[in-house]
């Protein structure tokens, strides 16, 4: 495994997420129909909740395999490095190290991601970006978590979320409307929004200073 592999995988499974949703939104606005089959708004919040599933995961994905790459004493594509702590022999090694006593270690988890990077690398490496990264990675999780899950717990926590993002709930809103919606400050998509911002995170962690 090679860092620069996993910093170009995670970009471009994004490059695949984001034609996606363009051509989602397409299909959708221009009320797409062939041969009596039309695309209806299930099919097109199907693949915005798939294409920002994606994202999430190749985000997830990047979290993981990157901390082993540097766990293993590989530099950042920039060339440059920071102290390890730890010295695994091997990939399965180091993510048996990652684990612990649970059966996978939870690269979903901010906290627990900057407490493993504390513990093993000088300074907490570069994922000390994660510490100014605490808002949109929960909003994000909230999102995951209300299209993979059915409690109500997780649809609460999102359209608590949603009201927070856009001073109310609007009427019909799911995961992929929210998604598809402006945010205010950039004048993006959501999903396009918190797509960028992940990718400003990869490529801190990729390229320490």
């Amino acid at each position: 495994m090679i860092l620069s592999n996993v910093h170009n995988m995670f970009h471009q499974k994004c490059t695949v997420a984001t034609s996606m949703i363009r051509i989602s939104n397409i299909f959708f606005d221009n009320n797409v129909n062939y041969n009596n089959y039309n695309y209806t708004s299930d099919i097109h919040t199907c693949v915005i909740n798939g294409a920002f599933l994606i994202i999430f995961k190749a985000f997830e994905e990047f979290l993981e395999k990157s901390f082993i790459c540097y766990m293993l004493g590989q530099q950042g594509i920039n060339n440059n490095s920071f102290v390890r702590y730890v010295n695994p022999i091997s990939e399965e090694h180091a993510f048996n190290i990652l684990k612990g006593f649970y059966k996978y270690p939870d690269f979903t988890n901010r906290e627990a991601i900057i407490t493993l990077a504390n513990n093993f690398f000088d300074n907490g490496g570069s994922y000390t970006i994660l510490q100014n990264f605490n808002k949109i990675f929960e909003d994000i999780k909230k999102i995951r978590n209300a299209i993979t899950h059915i409690s109500k717990d997780s649809d609460d926590k999102f359209k608590n979320m949603v009201r927070s993002e856009l001073g109310a709930l609007p009427q019909g809103c799911n995961t992929a409307t929210f998604l598809n919606t402006l945010e205010i400050n950039s004048n993006q998509q959501y999903i396009i929004f918190y797509r960028d911002h992940m990718k400003i995170v990869v490529d801190r962690i990729a390229n320490p200073t």
